[in-house]
């Protein structure tokens, strides 16, 4: 297989791909954060090799009137034995833009760098978490019969894969027990030969599923891999015989209230749309999105999806349930249904991507923050690591006072 890297030199990607294959390069990682923000917006401005599938708004967005705090708002809190506060937090983490709000208004509504409010960030894997509550609708609706169906049931050719015993549940787990690593900038993982599919448009997507094999025991162990976030969009679209954006636009895009277009960025030759890592979206209607998951499925009269599966979404899988790090006081997230799960006793939960993108959804205190960033490489470097939490920790206590 061609290498993606090599790829970089001879056609334009598409942003989730150029991001995955450049994070861990030296170049990437050295680079001013102004040279990195054109791989992080407005992609379908500059991707000549790939498709825009569009998911349109309703004509009129739900409101987020702003606080009566808002515009003076900030924390200060401690982090490797420096007190900070959130506009440092905001310059180390190379924020692009950053959105918190409380009980459905805004407290900060911040753009960097040269961004704005109508620039549509690149989710990253926040993207999973869509596909997720989709799932969920599609639940709801009947199309599918139960999370406990196997994979199968909706996609036949996965019958001699890895895939063959794998239920629906498993996969919101990420717990498949599939062969595939998620190495990023390693054109032979498993998340490179992806990106190349999505690149190429070959294989296709439920192809490259079928050629997996399986490492382990399904629904038992906790292994992050993009291709089940992928076969997950791949059994919505053959249970409800709907394309993924359309299915989204009319589902969850319309009824949220959402201001803007957003749209999945795939390959022009790949047949399916791109679910793992490839969604664009302005900062405030991630955070309607994030606001509907605190309000429990539902923000507009229209209701997106059951409470119930909101509930579950946000639970712990018994084998990937948060803890702290002894050693470096540090929490290791746990992990429900395509959303992280922070340490805590709030019940929050977040959607994450690499290079610093985050939605955290705090309900019982009525907490919404989103978080679009242009970190140099996939994950946070040692001298932010763990400065997220922190921050969005000070936040939930300052707005709690």
């Amino acid at each position: 297989m061609r290498s993606v890297l090599i790829r970089l030199g001879r056609v334009t990607l598409t942003g989730a791909i150029l991001v995955l294959a450049l994070a861990t390069t030296p170049a990437a990682q050295s680079a001013r954060v102004e040279d990195r923000i054109p791989r992080f917006i407005n992609r379908e401005k500059t991707e000549p090799d790939s498709r825009a599938d569009w998911v349109n708004p309703p004509k009129k967005p739900f409101p987020l009137p702003a606080a009566p705090s808002a515009g003076g708002f900030t924390v200060s809190y401690q982090h490797q034995g420096k007190t900070l506060t959130l506009d440092d937090y905001l310059t180390r983490n190379d924020v692009l833009g950053f959105l918190v709000l409380k009980d459905g208004r805004e407290v900060v509504e911040r753009y960097l760098h040269g961004t704005g409010p109508t620039d549509r960030y690149l989710s990253m894997s926040v993207s999973k978490s869509i596909v997720s509550v989709l799932i969920g609708v599609a639940l709801d609706e009947g199309r599918i019969g139960s999370i406990d169906d196997r994979v199968v049931k909706y996609l036949p050719k996965l019958e001699h894969s890895g895939y063959r015993d794998v239920t629906i549940r498993n996969v919101l787990n990420m717990a498949s027990g599939v062969q595939f690593s998620e190495e990023y900038g390693v054109a032979t993982s498993g998340i490179g030969q992806l990106s190349e599919a999505m690149v190429t448009g070959v294989p296709s997507f439920v192809d490259f599923a079928a050629s997996l094999q399986s490492e382990k025991a399904p629904g038992k162990t906790f292994t992050y891999q993009s291709v089940n976030s992928q076969v997950l969009a791949e059994v919505l679209e053959a249970a409800t015989g709907v394309r993924l954006n359309v299915y989204a636009e009319s589902k969850l895009w319309r009824k949220i209230g959402a201001e803007n277009r957003a749209y999945f960025l795939t390959g022009k030759n790949q047949t399916g749309i791109c679910a793992f890592g490839c969604f664009y979206a302005t900062l405030r209607d991630y955070a309607r999105f994030g606001l509907m998951a605190m309000r429990g499925g539902i923000l507009t009269k229209d209701r997106v999806v059951s409470q119930k599966w909101i509930d579950e979404s946000g639970t712990p899988a018994p084998f990937a349930q948060p803890s702290v790090n002894p050693k470096t006081d540090q929490c290791r997230r746990g992990y429900g249904f395509q959303w992280w799960v922070p340490c805590g006793t709030d019940h929050a939960f977040q959607a994450v991507g690499i290079n610093g993108q985050a939605i955290y959804v705090n309900p019982s205190k009525r907490v919404v923050i989103a978080q679009f960033s242009a970190w140099p490489q996939a994950s946070a470097s040692p001298e932010i690591r763990g400065e997220g939490a922190t921050v969005f920790d000070a936040i939930v206590a300052r707005l709690s006072e």
